[in-house]
């Protein structure tokens, strides 16, 4: 919900992480010569040099470079209208929960946590490592990012319930369509267009758990929950009067350069349309890799470089085999694999299993099975796994050489109990509930299926962190970068019920 070989590197790496852009002070100098793209030469080329640029010219590497000239851009209308939507909390039924909440610029554009917690947070304002829950933990998959989303082009949630596909409609055309769980697998879903951003953000507010919670008894399904919030923001129907300040209509008019009605403009269409403008602006591409990739041979360090020729070359040949799995411009072929990765907290069935995929299309092979995450900014956006069963990167490449190790090591430090959300909390327990059992299940299919682990050493499994640290955006890292995709003190609060964050991460913000 708020959801072989070395290759599947991160294939559960469940968070997508945040990027940083680094912007150069602008020159006012007139008379200086202007600078050309040009870099500083290394003068010494070392062994792992030639290798790495013997491996970028011989699989086009400098074709993946992420073209992101399609995408809106955080300042248009429509991505400040969906930011303003993303901060407020009168989304959530309760309004006490905004998608910011869980999905937080400074936090990777996550919530730092190895589960979320949403409508039974201990303070609404309170986000990342230090959110409380009331109770007990109920929502069972780590939040993703939504940095670098618009990128996708497949699906979105961890088991790719909100899918992009191909049929043929009346005339014989073939033609792009999205499912979702309104129209169900393979079924396309003729509210949501083309728009697969759009279309994920149409969920969240439905979920009890993580932004609807009690409110709104009279809504019968998905669409109803939606046309409430509708309401709520339009200030008509049965919602009227229900915020104590409301400028809504002022800037859906200023963002759709309209002046329609309340029913007409302010619809849940109209505003998944602008939360998914906002999530697709939030771009942050600006990595060392890509640096590199652009000609400056100086971006990254020996060790990353080291790294990038594991990461690119195949097993067989005495690399890891990421690429299989982690190749492309995003460093993900959207497929669905079955890591087993650790298996813990209220899963989806009485077992508490979490059957990932399967419960999507229910073919054998994806018992278990998570779609394979981009890992743009990766660095940032741990815990990582579709539980948020490792804390760090190094955890998760360990996983990759040794499976069954990772996860023995995994419980050995109590399961559940021994993360950084839990190891304080007295109920941790009932969060193991079947989980080794269930972890072990998940290995017996990794076990019979193709997947070869990658035999590296320690020092091979550290080069290989590094270049995942060399996909990090600069900006994404710098709370003062990434706050161009919040809302400012000067951004207009149309129904004061904006998150304003008290704490995140580790400490104030």
């Amino acid at each position: 919900m708020k959801y072989k070989n070395l290759a599947y590197l991160g294939a559960l790496i469940l968070f997508n992480a945040p990027s940083f852009h680094l912007y150069a002070k602008p020159s006012h100098d007139h008379n200086k010569p202007k600078k050309t793209f040009r870099h500083n030469v290394i003068q010494t080329q070392t062994e792992v040099d030639i290798r790495l640029q013997e491996i970028v010219t011989q699989q086009n590497l400098q074709a993946t470079l992420p073209d992101t000239t399609s995408l809106p851009n955080i300042m248009d209308p429509l991505p400040q209208l969906g930011m303003k939507l993303f901060f407020s909390k009168a989304l959530g039924g309760e309004k006490t929960v905004a998608c910011a909440s869980c999905h937080h610029p400074r936090l990777g554009g996550a919530d730092g946590l190895s589960l979320p917690i949403g409508t039974n947070a201990v303070n609404p304002d309170i986000i990342g490592p230090l959110r409380l829950t009331a109770d007990s933990i109920n929502i069972p998959r780590n939040s993703p990012t939504i940095f670098n989303v618009g990128l996708a082009n497949s699906s979105l949630f961890w088991d790719g319930r909100v899918q992009r596909f191909t049929t043929t409609d009346a005339n014989g055309q073939q033609i792009e369509v999205i499912s979702t769980p309104d129209s169900g697998f393979q079924v396309a879903d003729e509210k949501v267009g083309n728009d697969l951003v759009g279309a994920l953000s149409r969920f969240p507010v439905t979920s009890v758990e993580e932004m609807r919670g009690q409110a709104f008894p009279d809504a019968f399904d998905n669409q109803s929950v939606r046309e409430h919030i509708a309401q709520r923001l339009g200030n008509y129907g049965s919602q009227t009067d229900q915020l104590e300040k409301n400028q809504w209509l002022l800037e859906f008019r200023r963002a759709f350069n309209s002046t329609e009605s309340a029913e007409t403009l302010i619809t849940f269409d109209s505003i998944a349309l602008a939360l998914g403008k906002y999530q697709a602006s939030v771009n942050l591409i600006n990595s060392p890799w890509n640096a590199y990739l652009r000609g400056n041979q100086n971006a990254m360090t020996q060790a990353q470089k080291r790294g990038a020729t594991l990461f690119f070359t195949q097993i067989s040949e005495g690399g890891a085999g990421c690429v299989n799995c982690h190749g492309g411009s995003r460093f993900s072929n959207d497929g669905f694999f079955n890591l087993a990765f650790p298996q813990f907290g209220i899963g989806l069935d009485e077992q508490n299993a979490d059957l990932g995929r399967f419960n999507i299309d229910s073919q054998q092979r994806n018992s278990f099975a998570f779609r394979v995450p981009s890992l743009l900014n990766v660095e940032l956006t741990a815990p990582y796994g579709h539980s948020g069963a490792y804390e760090t990167l190094e955890e998760v490449v360990a996983h990759y050489v040794d499976p069954e190790s990772a996860i023995g090591h995994f419980f050995e430090k109590g399961g559940a109990c021994g993360l950084s959300q839990f190891k304080n909390d007295i109920s941790c327990q009932t969060l193991n509930h079947n989980a080794e059992s269930n972890s072990q299940s998940a290995l017996a299919l990794l076990q019979l299926s193709p997947f070869v682990s990658a035999p590296l050493d320690a020092a091979q499994q550290s080069d290989l962190v590094e270049f995942l640290k060399a996909l990090t955006d600069r900006c994404a890292e710098d709370p003062r970068c990434v706050r161009k995709f919040e809302p400012s003190p000067h951004t207009p609060d149309p129904d004061n019920l904006r998150l304003k964050v008290q704490k995140a991460l580790v400490g104030q913000v």
